[in-house]
């Protein structure tokens, strides 16, 4: 890397200053264009006309505050006959990866049934790639060591800007048909904090450095609320489990985390926090789920055949037909990590585009190659 991963994590904490604040703007709120001027305290807001979504978006070049469209993800799949691919240079084994947002242990558990699945449908081994750190899955990736990865969004970005020749395939989707989620900062119900400002001078769980919903998204919250990072004492505990776990053992005062985990509580390797002890005192605006990708240097029959697979095998209904994951009933099967993952859909790197746009509004030295 040129680059240290460092100096990789300040950077993109730039690139998230602004993203934690984005709010929906009223639905009266008048129709826009692309490109259309937005006004200074519109940045980081979005709004609708019709079914297309703008983000009030901010040009370092030219200086002017601008709508700009948020591409949207597609909902076409492509239709192959995988028994008729080319499959010259095919990789031996499919190795697969995500950024750890659980112990290795039950991460593995969690992803059987995805394994599984692409074992069965591309009739290769494929091997789960278990790094314990957001930097981990990043070098793994900017190394060509891991072919798929689940990414927050902003990991996905840091390793495009460090090197990584990777290409997005699918974004989940949940139940509710939502592309988005949440981060949220979680302290005991005995306790005195009542806001993100209430951190001062308390000791706080983080998940990572590198990650959006338990890590960047959090501190940009801190600094909004008026704080400096050297005002809390930080904890960074490599998983999402792990931050709220640290509420469980008294190592922290509040913890930051991903919905998902939040929701979790009670059950798992959450067993041991009952969740009427514990609330939820603040709740980012929507951060987009970040891509599975695809290393760019396999054969395109290859990544044909993959994406094909996530986006019409890798759904509840799927997995409970042929029992992946000891699915019985569409209602309760959890097909990746959360239950609420209902299917994937195609993405395209555009879908970043506003994030691209903090950069540019940043002038962040790693948004250049």
């Amino acid at each position: 890397m040129k680059k240290t991963m460092k100096a990789v994590v300040a950077t993109v904490f730039a690139l998230t200053s602004t993203f934690a604040i984005t709010s929906t703007a009223s639905a009266s709120a008048p129709s826009v264009k692309n490109n259309q001027k937005c006004l200074k305290t519109q940045y980081g807001k979005s709004t609708k006309t019709g079914s297309t979504s703008f983000k009030c978006t901010y040009s370092a070049k030219t200086k002017k505050y601008t709508w700009t469209k948020v591409a949207a993800v597609a909902t076409t799949v492509p239709v192959i006959d995988l028994a008729k691919l080319d499959k010259t240079g095919w990789p031996n084994k499919f190795i697969v990866g995500g950024v750890p947002a659980e112990n290795v242990t039950t991460m593995q558990t969690k992803w059987a049934g995805l394994i599984k699945l692409f074992e069965d449908q591309l009739g290769m081994p494929v091997e789960f790639y278990a790094a314990t750190t957001y930097a981990g899955v990043i070098e793994a990736s900017i190394a060509n060591k891991v072919d798929m990865v689940a990414w927050g969004a902003m990991s996905y970005i840091v390793s495009k800007v460090n090197g990584a020749k990777i290409e997005p395939l699918g974004i989940i989707k949940d139940t509710s048909g939502i592309t988005s989620y949440t981060s949220k900062l979680v302290v005991p119900t005995s306790s005195t904090i009542t806001s993100v400002a209430g951190l001062k001078g308390k000791t706080v769980c983080f998940v990572s450095d590198t990650s959006t919903s338990g890590g960047l998204i959090p501190t940009e919250a801190i600094l909004a609320a008026g704080l400096k990072m050297t005002d809390i004492t930080r904890s960074n505990k490599g998983t999402h489990t792990n931050s709220l776990l640290g509420l469980n053992t008294s190592a922290c005062d509040a913890a930051f985390a991903q919905e998902a985990s939040v929701a979790a509580m009670g059950t798992g390797d959450l067993a041991t926090m009952t969740a009427a002890n514990y609330k939820t005192i603040w709740t980012s605006g929507p951060i987009p789920n970040g891509p599975f990708s695809i290393r760019g240097t396999l054969p395109a029959s290859f990544k044909a055949a993959v994406k094909n697979i996530l986006l019409t095998k890798l759904n509840k209904t799927y997995f409970t037909e042929k029992g992946y994951n000891g699915c019985t009933a569409v209602a309760t099967c959890t097909v990746v990590e959360s239950a609420t993952t209902e299917s994937f859909i195609s993405v395209t790197d555009a879908f970043y585009d506003t994030i691209r746009k903090v950069c540019e509004a940043t002038k962040a030295p790693s948004c250049k190659a």
